[in-house]
């Protein structure tokens, strides 16, 4: 009986061989927001929908509408309309 060890299987899986491995970049549809739509998304964010709520009316993911959000930083213009709705809603109950 020998001391060294002579493995049964030869050990040729591939190893010699050097592959490069190419990574293919997958360019993804982008649909644009239109001005009409950003500005009903703005309406509904200041009517208190959720970013779910909103995604259903556009046909698109509640992280798209998210995402939209923060990009064109619409919340400025979702608490000003939010206080526009508030202050006709206030008036039309005072008179």
């Amino acid at each position: 009986m020998s001391l060294i060890f002579k493995p049964r299987i030869s050990f040729s899986f591939g190893s010699g061989r050097s592959s490069i491995v190419k990574n293919k970049p997958v360019h993804r549809e982008e649909l644009i927001w239109s001005k009409a739509d950003l500005q009903k998304l703005v309406l509904l964010r200041a009517m208190r929908c959720t970013y779910k709520e909103c995604g259903e009316h556009f046909s698109r993911s509640l992280d798209a509408c998210s995402s939209i959000v923060q990009k064109k930083d619409l919340e400025p213009g979702i608490k000003k309309k939010r206080k526009e709705i508030l202050a006709e809603v206030l008036e039309a109950n005072a008179a």
